[in-house]
């Protein structure tokens, strides 16, 4: 029995390890694409920043912080230089006046979008020449690890995983 739980146990490692592999290399790739499509006044962070506020607009900066692990005050000091780039906004809460929230501003949305297509269309180019059922094997891995991870990112206050 010991035997089989290892052998069970060590095909989870592997797995692991292979997720964590091509998940890596294909955060790699995306930065790169998207660091090539950026507006040349934004940093990376800065950048970052923006995907996650267009992918959960209304974000309060200690979400933002705690989301990109920075402390409050370097948080503000990078939405402070997007704000002044007119890439974010702040808004006050309509539930609590005393909070701001996040929202990109249409310049931001306009360079967020470009910059994203441009990545999906480098992606398109890596997997066009895989046949179609190894490219429908990719989409149900990503689709099941995309609901896994969704769950654990909802339990933390996120809506999806960056």
């Amino acid at each position: 029995m010991k035997l089989l739980e290892d052998i069970s146990n060590s095909a989870l490692d592997e797995c692991a390890r292979q997720v964590m592999e091509t998940a890596n290399l294909l955060a790699r790739m995306m930065r790169r694409e998207m660091r090539r499509r950026r507006p040349e006044e934004i940093s990376q962070p800065q950048f970052r920043a923006l995907r996650i506020v267009n992918r959960h607009a209304g974000l309060s900066l200690s979400h933002l912080a705690t989301h990109l692990d920075l402390t409050l005050a370097s948080a503000s000091k990078l939405i402070d230089g997007l704000a002044k780039h007119d890439l974010i906004e702040r808004r006050p809460s309509p539930t609590d006046r005393r909070k701001l929230e996040l929202y990109l501003t249409a310049r931001g949305s306009d360079a967020f979008d470009q910059a994203e297509m441009a990545t999906q269309r480098a992606l398109v180019g890596l997997l066009r020449d895989l046949p179609e059922d190894r490219r429908a094997m990719v989409r149900q891995a990503m689709q099941t690890l995309q609901a896994v991870l969704t769950e654990q990112n909802e339990g933390e206050g996120f809506r999806q995983a960056e």
